[in-house]
């Protein structure tokens, strides 16, 4: 009985003291102010990064922070091939027809759902924090301008796409307006308006990348980063995405 007792008191003291580390440690979201100019900083934000280098781009590569987790994307068909674990998924993201493999054997079935949802969470999450600087004008995006210390940072937020509709992100800009960090108020986590750096800024084929992240104080870089012109820079002789 004494030991069915201390474990709900500790249980009690672990969420009590939880509760508090996130009260203590989340921030309000701040009010900003839409319109043109917060449209206006947008754009510096995207011309300083070179999106319209970015928008012609037809091929990208990159592996997450997690190992094996890795992404390459036929930009400009919009199709994918995303690894993660034992499991390769040939993703149309267009029409959303997936192939996938576990340890090269082809699934189906319950088996092929399951990899293709978890391939689908994959893509939405780590394509995110590859290209979120250029994702600042997307469909369902609302910008707004919000001043700290007299200087202009972006707020941008995100009504619908990917997995978690509604998340907010404040963008830290430096005096080129690139971005070096932003705040998040995301619903998957539980503390408030966290600072997460952007730095690591890599020139690809003319674009800039951030490659370094600061996670929950934990130095994090993507690796294997390569934006190219030809599928032969990346080692295919053929398009492996021609079948999806």
């Amino acid at each position: 009985m004494k030991f069915f007792k201390y474990t709900l008191y500790l249980l009690l003291v672990l969420f009590v003291a939880g509760f508090i580390t996130i009260k203590v440690m989340s921030e309000p979201k701040p009010d900003g102010k839409p319109g043109a100019e917060a449209d206006a900083l947008a754009t510096e934000i995207l011309s300083v990064i070179n999106k319209s280098a970015f928008d012609t781009l037809p091929y990208l590569r990159w592996e997450f922070f997690r190992e094996g987790q890795k992404s390459f994307w036929d930009k400009k068909n919009n199709k994918a091939i995303i690894e993660f674990a034992d499991y390769k998924v040939l993703y149309n993201l267009n029409t959303m027809n997936a192939q996938c493999y576990k340890n090269g054997q082809m699934l189906d079935g319950d088996a092929h759902e399951a990899a293709k949802q978890k391939a689908w969470s994959n893509w939405c999450n780590d394509s995110f924090w590859m290209i979120a600087p250029f994702k600042l004008f997307d469909i369902g995006t609302t910008r707004k301008v919000v001043t700290i210390d007299n200087k202009r940072h972006l707020m941008v937020e995100y009504s619908s796409g990917g997995v978690t509709p509604g998340d907010s992100y404040l963008w830290i800009l430096d005096e080129n307006q690139r971005p070096y960090g932003w705040k998040m108020w995301t619903s998957i986590l539980p503390i408030k308006g966290i600072y997460n750096a952007w730095s690591g800024w890599q020139t690809f084929e003319g674009i800039q990348f951030s490659t370094t992240h600061d996670f929950f104080g934990k130095e994090v870089t993507m690796k294997n980063v390569l934006a190219a012109k030809t599928l032969k820079e990346f080692g295919y002789d053929e398009d492996p995405l021609k079948n999806i």
